[in-house]
Formats: C-alpha cells, sequence, structure tokens
C-alpha cells in the first residue's frame, strides 16, 4: 500500500460576501477533489492544540503524527534543520524574516517576495556587520531567513515572545518587539538593520521599480534543538517530504524522512506543481509514503489576493491531485487531502479552528459526499480533536469503511 498526504497550505477559508456566501474551496473548479470526495471519506481535524498558535509548523507537526504539546520546540530550529545549521544544546534559532518597514508599520511581511539571490546578499551584509561569534544570519528561501544564538539560552526561552510579521501587517512595530528577559539584544539587531538595509543598492533599484525594498529584518519563531523519533520508527514505514519551504523540508529531515527539491519549487503562486507531483511518484517507486506541501494558497490567503487563492486551488487540483491520480488509480494506494490550518481572506492570518480532510483509497468505503469543502466536511460526524490522531487513522486498518 502506498500513502499520499497532499497538503494545499491554509487552503481553507471562511464564506465570503465577494462569493456569494460561498468559500474559495467552493467556488474553485476542483473536480479531481470532488471525484474523490464522493467516492472516499470526508471529516474534519483540529491541528491546532488549544493554547497555541495556529502557525504552520505546529500544524503540520500535528498533520505528520507528532504532538506538538510534546515535540514543538519552535519554527527557526526546524529550518536550520533543513539548512543543515547544526545546534548545540544550548543554542536558539529564529527566523528572520526580511520585511518592508513603512511609516513604523509593517508594510509588508515578505518585502514583495525577495528573489533568493537579493536575499542572500542582504543577508550576508547583515552577517558582515551584526554577525559575531556568537551571531550568525543563514539565508534560506526568498524573505525566509534564519538567525542562530549560540549559548542563547540567558534569553529565557520560556519568558520570551515574538510576533510572527504575517500576523501584524499594518500596525505599530514597536509594540510588537520581541518581548522578555534580554530581548533588547533582538531588538537591538532589528533596529539596527534598518540603515544597514536601507544602503544596500538593490534597495535603491527595488524603489525605483516601483517593489517593495528588504529594508528591516524580523526575529520570531524562537526555539532549541528539536528532539523527535523518527517517521519509521513510529508509524512502521519510510517516506518523503516534497515542499519549497525550509520549515516543512526541516521537519522532514528532523524526522528523518527523504526530503525532495524541485526545480521550480518557489513557495508562491508560481511554483512548480507538476513537477511536485512526478517527484512523489518518483518517491513511491522506493517508499510507501510521501507527504506533499503547497505554499501558495497560503500566500494568497496573506495577501488578501481572493482571486489567486481560486486560481492556486485550481492549480493544486488539476496539476498535483490529477498528475497523482491519473498515475496512482490502477495501484493500491491511499491519499489524504487536508490544509494544514485556515488562512481566511478576511484575516489575513492563519485561524486555528478545524480544518476539513479528505480521504480516499481503493479499501475506501464513500460516504456520498457531493464535494470537498468545508461545509461538505462539517456534515461528517468524524472529528479528530487531537491533529497527530488522523496520521494514525489514516495508515491504519481502521480507515476502511465510513460511518459518517
Amino acid at each position: 500500500m502506498k500513502y499520499i498526504v497532499i497538503v494545499p497550505d491554509g487552503a481553507s477559508d471562511y464564506p465570503l460576501e465577494a462569493l456569494g456566501g460561498k468559500t474559495p474551496l467552493e467556488v474553485a473548479a476542483t473536480p479531481f477533489m470532488d471525484f474523490l470526495a464522493k467516492k472516499g471519506i470526508l471529516g474534519r481535524v483540529k491541528t491546532v492544540p488549544r493554547g497555541f498558535s495556529p502557525s504552520s509548523d505546529i500544524a503540520n507537526l500535528s498533520l505528520l503524527g507528532y504532538d506538538p504539546k510534546k515535540y514543538y520546540t519552535g519554527r527557526g530550529p526546524l529550518e536550520a534543520a533543513n539548512l543543515g545549521v547544526e545546534l548545540g544544546e544550548l543554542d536558539l534559532a529564529f527566523r528572520c524574516n526580511l520585511i518592508t518597514e513603512a511609516e513604523g508599520k509593517i508594510l509588508d511581511y515578505s518585502a514583495g517576495h525577495i528573489t533568493d539571490r537579493e536575499a542572500k546578499i542582504f543577508i550576508e551584509h547583515l552577517n558582515k556587520n551584526l554577525g559575531k561569534v556568537d551571531i550568525e544570519f543563514y539565508p534560506g528561501k526568498s524573505y525566509r531567513n534564519l538567525l542562530v544564538i549560540r549559548n542563547g539560552v540567558n534569553l529565557e526561552l520560556d519568558k520570551l515572545k515574538c510576533f510572527a510579521p504575517h500576523d501584524i501587517m499594518g500596525k505599530d512595530t514597536t509594540k510588537y518587539f520581541p518581548r522578555g528577559k534580554n530581548s533588547q539584544i533582538l531588538i537591538d539587531l532589528m533596529q539596527r538593520s534598518r540603515n544597514l538595509l536601507k544602503e544596500q543598492e538593490i534597495n535603491k533599484v527595488r524603489i525605483d521599480l516601483g517593489e517593495n525594498p528588504a529594508n528591516m529584518i524580523w526575529l520570531w519563531g524562537a526555539g532549541g534543538k528539536p528532539n523527535m523519533p523518527a517517521f519509521k520508527e513510529k508509524f512502521g514505514i519510510q517516506g518523503a517530504v516534497v515542499s519549497a519551504v525550509d520549515l516543512i523540508k526541516g521537519i522532514g529531515k528532523a524526522i528523518d524522512l527523504r526530503v525532495l527539491d524541485v526545480q521550480g519549487a518557489t513557495g508562491y503562486y508560481d511554483t512548480n506543481y507538476r513537477g511536485k507531483a512526478y517527484a512523489a511518484l518518483r518517491a513511491l517507486e522506493e517508499e510507501d509514503f510521501v507527504f506533499v506541501h503547497i505554499e501558495a494558497t497560503d500566500e494568497a490567503g496573506h495577501n488578501q489576493d481572493l482571486r489567486m487563492k481560486i486560481i492556486c486551488l485550481e492549480r493544486i487540483d488539476r496539476l498535483v491531485v490529477g498528475t497523482i491520480w491519473e498515475n496512482m488509480k490502477d495501484r493500491d494506494f491511499r491519499i489524504l487531502i487536508t490544509p494544514d490550518h485556515s488562512t481566511p481572506i478576511s484575516k489575513r492570518t492563519h485561524t486555528d479552528e478545524p480544518v476539513p480532510f479528505l480521504i480516499y483509497g481503493t479499501d475506501i468505503t464513500g460516504g456520498n459526499f457531493s464535494s470537498y469543502s468545508e461545509v461538505e466536511a462539517a456534515n461528517s460526524n468524524l472529528y479528530f480533536e487531537c491533529g497527530q490522531d488522523l496520521m494514525k487513522y489514516f495508515l491504519s486498518s481502521e480507515c476502511v469503511m465510513c460511518n459518517v
């Protein structure tokens, strides 16, 4: 049996007046997902435990079957794992966003989705001017970069509070600087980055072209070295991860899943959707499990780009789900499709309500659902309060009959 998980990040949404009271998932043309829904099982899963923020690291750990309350240490160290940055027991890793600040507010959490090449130049400049023996900047992908503070335990992580920049768009930055003992170390780095980035010729060119400059860093997602059992140790099968973003790749490496790189996978609207599907299919020739993550729908939610959210859903259906279905339909397999969390257009940030999931397989008895959507999933009695239980169910012999 082959097991496939497809995660359209942040795809779940709220009913919108602009769509006649429907969600983007209801409006988008998704014939492949709708076909699987009619033949399979729908339900809902709460991927974010009570007391946790609805972040992608928390939600994807849950979907992979790992209880965040037991295993989560922070976003930074998971991204460090993918970048090959070794953390000591006393080190702390932070996500380091390149952002656009204007008039004391965050205008753009991604600096116009700055290119990898430009971001690397900025990070190298910061490392040269702000880096020390115990402070190191590492380039990642686009605006998603990394800061490591060696022997950073004096920051007292349990008392440190940082804020995700995509959650505070348009708000006064000074009110959302890191808080806690010794947090001034982080604030100083963020404030000093302004002048260092402002002088960069690339930013002058970006402004001339009408693009958002990367004129400040934003530090968040702090954490220490993770310690999680391998996926095979936990579930008895070996697998792979397909994603464009360091966070998901880092989770994969942390739990000893094979991480696949896909040419043209950008983590944005223009990602190589079909390339991800083909990478998953190649992985299944050697592995029994593959986890395919697509960031585009989440970016559309953060950007409040309704048109692109619908378009990205349709691309995922046709180019990812459709490609995998056409190549797997005559084989023994199960497929699970689920967002990690909601990123509603109206909120522009992640929310923590349960998300709809779909399970289809050659041994699954269908529940007569009409389509894959939030509304249809809410009509099902199948519900998981603990996100990590969905993976156990998906891989188990229990997942064969529909009592929904």
